[in-house]
C-alpha cells in the first residue's frame, strides 16, 4: 500500500515553522529542568537568533504581547507552539503491550522530557490487565476503541512481541489511530492516511518523535 501523510494546513511561513522546531526543544529542555518561566530575550540568546525574530515568530500566538524581557511561562511558550504546528494533538499517546519493552517505554526519560505523555496502556494478558504500571492501569484491548474515541487520541506506541506486533496494529488503526510508532522488531509497512515511524533503538526515540512531528 502507497503511504500518505494525513493532510494538515499550516498558514506560518516556512522560515517560522523551522524556527519554531528548534525553539521546541530548548523549551522542552528548560520545563525538564523544572525552570518554568523565560524571557524571549533569553531564547534569542540562547540560540543566536535575533531577539526581533524570535518576537515576530511568537507574535502568531493569539494575544500576544509580551516584551523581549517579560517572563513567560514555559506551558504557555511550548503550548503556542503545539498548536501553531497543528501538534497539541500528538503530546498524548497509548502504549499496546506492557511487558519488558512496554515498562521501559513508560519509564523512558527522553520520552518524558520531548513532552511526550503515555496517558493509557492495554495488553491482551489477563496477568497485566488490571495492574498498575508507573501509575497507568493496564487495561484489555478490547477497552481500545472506546477509549480512543472518548480521549480522542491520534497516537498508539507498540511495544508488544513481535509476532503480535501486526495484529496490534491492525486494531489501532481500525480505532481510528493517525500514528503508528513501532518500538518491535517486526517492521511495519506504510499504511495508506496513517504516519507509521519504526523504531529500533532507544538512542532514536527523540530523533523518531521529531519525524513524527514533522510529518504530521
Amino acid at each position: 500500500m502507497s503511504e500518505t501523510t494525513p493532510a494538515f494546513t499550516n498558514p506560518l511561513p516556512p522560515e517560522t515553522i523551522q524556527r519554531f522546531r528548534l525553539y521546541q526543544p530548548l523549551l522542552r529542555l528548560w520545563k525538564y529542568k523544572q525552570k518554568h518561566t523565560l524571557t524571549v530575550g533569553m531564547i534569542s540568546e540562547f540560540l543566536d537568533i535575533p531577539v526581533q525574530t524570535v518576537c515576530e515568530d511568537f507574535s502568531h500566538c493569539p494575544q500576544w504581547n509580551k516584551s523581549p524581557e517579560e517572563l513567560v511561562e514555559v506551558d504557555t511558550l511550548i503550548d503556542c507552539i503545539d498548536i501553531l504546528l497543528g501538534e497539541k494533538e500528538f503530546k498524548e499517546a497509548l502504549l499496546v503491550g506492557v511487558g519488558k519493552l512496554g515498562t521501559s517505554l513508560l519509564r523512558n526519560e527522553i520520552i518524558a522530557g520531548s513532552g511526550l505523555k503515555i496517558v493509557a496502556a492495554f495488553d491482551i494478558d489477563p496477568e497485566k490487565v488490571g495492574r498498575v504500571s508507573w501509575g497507568i492501569k493496564v487495561q484489555n484491548m478490547d477497552k481500545l476503541p472506546v477509549f480512543v474515541r472518548q480521549m480522542h487520541l491520534k497516537m498508539a506506541m507498540i511495544a508488544t512481541t513481535p509476532e503480535n506486533a501486526r495484529e496490534a496494529v491492525d486494531q489501532v488503526v481500525k480505532a481510528g489511530m493517525q500514528v503508528v510508532w513501532n518500538f518491535t522488531p517486526t517492521y511495519i509497512e506504510p499504511i495508506e492516511g496513517v504516519i507509521v515511524q519504526n523504531t529500533v533503538s532507544s538512542l532514536d526515540i527523540d530523533k523518531d518523535y521529531q519525524k513524527i512531528l514533522s510529518r504530521i
